[in-house]
């Protein structure tokens, strides 16, 4: 599973996350129903949310997801029809080299199997303002 978006650490679980209308707070996203034992209200399907001050929480991350792929690192993200990783990349000449297919003007794409790339997480501090 390839992450992508805000995340934070909740009572020792990790948990995407969405900025409040509230002040300081978040709202918490779980697909786990068991979290509703912990104060989560069921949004819908499987999804369940909780509204939390940001001072509850341990940190705010956000994560950026790239592959390796063949010795060279592209933006990566899970395409749900195939189950296959998508790679994209602006650069012309490594798409090229790499048999990627132009998307549109400036981006080049190619699906991949899981087993031909490495998943790289990027963290960086976030900060609700």
């Amino acid at each position: 599973m390839i992450r992508k978006g805000e995340f934070t650490i909740y009572n020792g679980k990790e948990y995407r996350f969405i900025e409040s209308d509230t002040v300081e707070a978040i709202e918490l996203i779980s697909n786990d129903k068991k979290d509703m034992d912990n104060g989560f209200t069921h949004y819908k399907d499987n999804i369940y949310t909780k509204i939390v001050q940001v001072n509850e929480v341990n940190e705010l991350f956000s994560i950026n997801p790239y592959a390796k792929y063949k010795g060279e690192i592209f933006s990566a993200s899970e395409e749900g029809k195939t189950g296959k990783v998508l790679l994209d990349t602006s650069n012309t000449e490594l798409a090229k080299k790499m048999g990627f297919e132009p998307t549109d003007k400036y981006m080049h794409s190619k699906y991949v199997e899981w087993d031909e790339v490495e998943i790289i997480e990027e963290r960086k501090p976030y900060s609700v303002d």
